[in-house]
């Protein structure tokens, strides 16, 4: 059986979401990376891993 999600709720949610856009994106875009992670072929994690090095060193230069 599953519950009803109540107006309440769903109206504090809709205002979760409208405050925190950034953190629902990144959230969301963090959720896909994982789950592409999940199913990704040894080929496509050595050029994400590569890809991400890349990033790395532009974002954070030490």
């Amino acid at each position: 059986m599953t519950m009803k999600t109540t107006k309440a709720q769903r109206d504090a949610s809709n205002r979760w979401n409208e405050k925190n856009k950034a953190r629902k994106y990144y959230l969301a875009k963090r959720s896909m990376a994982r789950s592409y992670c999940r199913v990704a072929t040894k080929k496509d994690l050595e050029t994400l891993i590569a890809f991400a090095n890349e990033k790395l060193a532009e974002r954070f230069p030490e």
